[in-house]
């Protein structure tokens, strides 16, 4: 699993292209962007391209057919992935005495059905953003040889062939 912390996409993306406020602190988005790329990107990706967009944002030399797969592809499925992950502890904070939601004179939290209502809205275009990678990356998989080069080391994550999950899995 990678455990570096490149990020895919800037903290200011999430806010700008999602419904998350502006005023939604950095340190708190920040871990859901890591996670939705380790859960879910590399799912997409598999474990050795996965790398490759990490080594050529480390060199800033992303370019051609790699930045339209992050821009194009990478992006959507990410923007979504992160606000799925984000969704249920944006209101909450978590501390050495409790757990607590944050509160306002002029606003109401929702209760769980709510919040399960939108991650499962979020989820469902996320999955759709994630398809069309997956799909991009089986039409395109000459112009990405670490796409299909992933080996049998069980810390190697294959791809995916489906993104979309109705909650049973059949081999």
């Amino acid at each position: 699993m990678a455990t570096n912390k490149v990020y895919f996409m800037s903290v200011d993306y999430l806010r700008d292209e999602t419904v998350i406020n502006g005023n939604v602190d950095a340190e708190v988005l920040e871990p859901f962007i890591l996670i939705a790329q380790n859960v879910h990107i590399e799912s997409i990706t598999g474990t050795n391209l996965y790398n490759k967009i990490i080594s050529d944002l480390e060199a800033v030399s992303i370019t051609g057919n790699y930045k339209i797969l992050l821009d194009d592809y990478i992006h959507p499925a990410l923007l979504q992935w992160s606000l799925y992950e984000a969704l249920p502890f944006i209101n909450y904070k978590l501390t050495n005495k409790s757990i607590s939601t944050k509160d306002s004179d002029n606003s109401d939290s929702i209760d769980l059905s709510e919040l399960t209502y939108l991650r499962q809205s979020v989820r469902d275009v996320a999955e759709y953003y994630s398809q069309r990678a997956i799909s991009y990356l089986k039409d395109n998989t000459d112009l990405f040889p670490e796409y299909l080069s992933n080996g049998d080391d069980c810390s190697d994550i294959g791809t995916s062939n489906n993104a979309y999950f109705s909650g049973v899995q059949f081999d």
